[in-house]
């Protein structure tokens, strides 16, 4: 439990750390005499309490694996990458076919794979009995 107590606060901001080590050291030791097994696990739920306390009121602080930034590819017409994102824009179409009255067929198929997904198995359950 200490040792939790320990990792909790070397995520705590600067200000807190060093009062919170400093609490859970002189708490430690003061209940090291104890021999009473009902104030013992008192202590110890006591302990687990603050844990659980300063675990809420810590910001969380990133993992070492994880990404610190983001990076933006853009492939260029010609197949090169790009880290930067200045590549050329690809041309948007002037028209489309498809519009409200006539729907496109890949969007039409994707909605449904993610019904499906979803849990959604047909239309009836919306419905009801009726």
């Amino acid at each position: 439990v200490y040792r939790s107590l320990l990792r909790v606060a070397a995520n705590m901001p600067a200000a807190q750390r060093e009062a919170a080590k400093t609490q859970a050291r002189s708490e430690l030791e003061a209940s090291r005499a104890l021999t009473d097994e009902a104030e013992i696990a008192r202590r110890v739920k006591l302990f687990e309490d603050k844990v659980a306390f300063a675990r809420i009121n810590t910001p969380k602080t990133r993992s070492r694996g994880d990404q610190t930034g983001h990076t933006r590819i853009v492939y260029g017409k010609d197949g090169t990458k790009h880290l930067d994102g200045t590549g050329t824009p690809r041309d948007k179409a002037r028209w489309t076919n498809w519009d409200g009255k006539n729907m496109d067929p890949d969007s039409v198929t994707r909605h449904y794979h993610g019904l499906k997904r979803a849990g959604f198995k047909s239309n009836a359950q919306a419905k009801g009995i009726f």
